[in-house]
């Protein structure tokens, strides 16, 4: 049994796409903008109906991505700090849990190459309250961070009091599931404008970590009327999904989709570096010989430039013939001679 409260919907794109075509394979259409290029998706049925009274989906949606191609970078603390110091414009105003953050970014930027969607990161923060923002977009250029509510599934919180205790990659647990994922394709279910989710963290990851069962449990991000930003109290709960506020949730899924990478994670792997500062013995992050000696050395000093030298050895400077040294002398004897002329004037 499916874990999926957001199934096909029977006029969705999907339904559709798949009475027309049947079994035909489809690829979503690449822009310029590093969207992605590996996702895939088959109809293997086609019914009448949207889903079976059981929650199984109309057709199933594989993706072509390689999740044994990624992998969880295990770093000493100088190596990551100097890929954490690479990104220190991001959240400048401390918003995200730095530890969790740093996972995302040393993650992402192992990953680089396999990442199609690197304009934004998401991080969720599922230790926490469901009422508090744990639900964080990054827009990886600027820096900039938006906070959100998100639900977790009834099954990671069995006592209903709005923590996640509970976690698995089972299906029919309706609990949520940790790891890194990548943002998959937005399809109408039943929740419009749905994203499927295609977890990266294999079973026996640290930390609990482990999704690679999402796609098939049907482990989507998808709005929902129990998601509220502006409330502060508990939220509801889903299936296992990813379930945000109606309001923001497509435009949030708009950024993510087609690749973006989606850290899900209740503690940090490793104990955070932090932002680069002077004294940490790393010349990184806006740091300079001028700013900091201690990390940088001391600043380059020039060395003085020699008067150059005339023909008959002299240092004639700027003058011609070699009377250089001559016109220097007169204008210190007319100097002494101004310096004399207001000493008697004072």
């Amino acid at each position: 049994m499916s874990d999926a409260d957001d199934r096909l919907h029977p006029r969705g794109r999907f339904a559709a796409r798949n009475v027309a075509r049947e079994m035909d394979v489809w690829r979503p259409a690449i822009d310029g903008t590093g969207m992605t290029k590996g996702f895939v998706l088959v109809a293997t049925a086609v019914l009448a109906g949207c889903s079976a009274d059981d929650g199984s989906p109309v057709s199933e949606v594989v993706s072509a991505i390689d999740v044994d191609a990624f992998e969880l970078p295990v770093l000493d603390p100088l190596d990551r700090a100097s890929v954490v110091h690479l990104y220190d414009a991001i959240d400048p105003a401390d918003e995200v849990p730095r530890g969790l953050l740093e996972d995302a970014l040393v993650y992402f930027d192992h990953n680089r190459s396999l990442i199609p969607n690197a304009s934004h990161i998401a991080v969720v923060d599922m230790s926490l309250y469901s009422g508090l923002d744990r639900f964080w977009l990054i827009e990886m250029e600027t820096g900039a961070v938006e906070a959100h509510k998100v639900a977790h599934g009834d099954g990671s919180d069995p006592d209903n009091d709005g923590y996640a205790t509970e976690f698995s990659n089972i299906s029919g647990s309706h609990m949520t599931s940790l790891g890194f994922y990548l943002g998959g394709e937005i399809y109408d279910g039943t929740h419009p404008h749905s994203m499927r989710l295609d977890g990266l963290s294999r079973d026996g990851s640290p930390n609990g970590m482990a999704n690679t069962n999402a796609r098939d449990r049907l482990i989507v991000m998808h709005e929902a009327d129990y998601v509220d930003d502006s409330r502060t109290t508990q939220q509801g709960r889903s299936n296992g999904c990813l379930a945000l506020d109606p309001d923001i949730e497509a435009g949030v899924a708009d950024r993510l989709t087609g690749g973006a990478l989606i850290y899900t994670a209740t503690a940090p792997l490793v104990e955070p570096v932090g932002r680069a500062r002077c004294g940490d013995g790393l010349c990184d992050g806006g740091e300079d010989a001028t700013s900091c000696v201690a990390d940088c050395g001391e600043p380059d000093i020039d060395e003085p430039v020699p008067a150059p030298v005339d023909e008959d050895g002299t240092t004639g400077g700027c003058a011609a013939g070699g009377h250089g040294g001559m016109l220097l002398a007169l204008a210190a004897f007319g100097v002494r001679r101004r310096r004399r002329a207001q000493a008697r004037a004072f």
